[in-house]
Order: C-alpha cells, then sequence, then structure tokens
C-alpha cells in the first residue's frame, strides 16, 4: 500500500489578504455558543458559585438536590470528583491524571504461562 503525500496548499497574496480580512472580522465577533453543555463543562461553569454555597455549609447532597431541580442530574460521587478535581491548582491535576500510568504491576516480568510465587500473606 503506497502512502499519499499531500501537496502543501499555496495562496495568491489577493487570496491570502482576503483571508486575512476575513480573521479579523471574526475577531471582534465572540465564539458561537454551544448547543448543549457535558456535566464537566456545567460544573465548571458554576463551580464559583459551588465553591461559594458549600463554604455556606452546603453538603453535596444539597448541592445534587439543587442541580436535580433545574433538571441537571448529577450523582453525589460524580460532583464530588468535579469539585475536587477543580478545587486543585492545575499542577497537581496535571501530576495526579499522568501518575495512574506510573503505576507498575507486579507481574510485569511474568511471561505468559509461568506462575509468579508470591509471599504468604497473615490474616
Amino acid at each position: 500500500m503506497e502512502k499519499r503525500r499531500h501537496n502543501p496548499q499555496a495562496l495568491t497574496a489577493e487570496q491570502f489578504e482576503v483571508f486575512r480580512t476575513r480573521l479579523d472580522e471574526r475577531g471582534n465577533v465572540p465564539p458561537p455558543q454551544p448547543e448543549s453543555y457535558m456535566m464537566g463543562e456545567i460544573v465548571r461553569g458554576v463551580y464559583p458559585q459551588l465553591r461559594t454555597l458549600r463554604e455556606n455549609g452546603y453538603t453535596l447532597k444539597m448541592l445534587v438536590r439543587v442541580f436535580e431541580e433545574n433538571g441537571v442530574v448529577i450523582t453525589i460521587h460524580a460532583l464530588s470528583t468535579y469539585l475536587k478535581n477543580l478545587a486543585l491548582p492545575r499542577e497537581q491535576a496535571q501530576v495526579k491524571a499522568g501518575s495512574k500510568s506510573t503505576v507498575e504491576s507486579p507481574t510485569a516480568d511474568v511471561r505468559r504461562g509461568q506462575f509468579q510465587l508470591k509471599p504468604d500473606a497473615t490474616l
């Protein structure tokens, strides 16, 4: 199977100026709003208000009820996870997300069809 290479596209000076002008025109217009939001976007969008409510004594269960009153279904566990991740500084959140892949399996060096003896565990 032969790989196809894409030829780079070239614009004339006139086409380039038209393109630049259109981009400048769009720079003054706000981007279109999405028609729907994913749950993470919803929680992120109202996070300052949720944080204030938590500081004022609202429980997660109360917040879930507020979401439900407004037609948004979310579990306590999901809301807790979103709030915890949003409360972390970005650097810690990135480190935490990357740390899952660094856990090494204790059986990583064992070949298929071989058994690995494990030490007895005390009960």
